[in-house]
């Protein structure tokens, strides 16, 4: 069922969807994400600008001192494990110019509290030290400046990426392209497995975006 307008809000008793108002065992929790985004699209270089506002509230009985993000579209480029991969099952790989230029979600500035802290990076993933531990029932705002770089080329699958499906109408399919927190459970801990093309898995929470194109685009979302 769809949530009405007067419901928006994603934690709060008004919710009926929302987990803490309908848990399935005592014991249960999830972790709560609101992400506030706002990017611009450049058509001309085929690159998203954005600036990120992630509230992030520990709802589990653990405190960490770190947390982890998912940058889904380092996969596609020369020398990460995704390419190893396709190298070792002999598969033949090309990669748009800025994939081979190793560009695919750039993150340019984290900050917390006003503070810059600096990222720790394996491909894929993206380690961040909190300048304090996060209790439970505790919750951090972190900030990101990121770019992310849209190809049309590339032979390894990739739901990110633009095209001219009919020569004069530009296309972007815009797919995990911000910096996205890795799940933390209470089954597995940390969820820090590297992308390999196959599907994921994320928190469920709150996305207030603002998207910039030129007026001549039309925009359209899928679930």
């Amino acid at each position: 069922p769809f949530i009405d307008a007067q419901e928006n809000e994603y934690n709060t008793s008004a919710n009926r969807l929302y987990w803490k108002n309908r848990r399935p065992d005592a014991a249960y929790w999830q972790q709560d994400v609101h992400y506030k985004i706002k990017a611009s699209i450049n058509d001309k270089t085929d690159i998203i600008s954005a600036v990120m506002d992630l509230t992030y509230t520990n709802n589990s009985p653990d405190t960490l001192t770190f947390v982890y993000f998912h940058l889904y579209q380092n996969a596609f480029q020369p020398g990460s494990y995704t390419d190893d991969l396709h190298r070792n099952n002999k598969y033949a790989i090309r990669y748009g110019k800025y994939e081979q230029l190793g560009l695919g979600t750039m993150v340019d500035m984290v900050l917390i509290n006003g503070t810059v802290v600096k990222p720790e990076f394996d491909n894929t993933i993206m380690k961040v030290n909190l300048l304090k531990p996060l209790k439970p029932g505790s919750s951090v705002t972190i900030h990101i400046n990121f770019e992310t770089y849209f190809d049309a080329g590339g032979t390894i699958r990739r739901r990110m990426k633009s095209f001219n499906p009919s020569g004069n109408n530009k296309h972007f399919d815009g797919v995990h392209w911000y910096p996205r927190m890795c799940v933390y459970d209470r089954k597995f801990g940390w969820e820090t497995d590297q992308h390999l093309t196959r599907e994921f898995y994320g928190d469920f929470g709150q996305f207030d975006v603002e998207l910039t194109f030129p007026n001549h685009y039309i925009v359209e979302a899928t679930g």
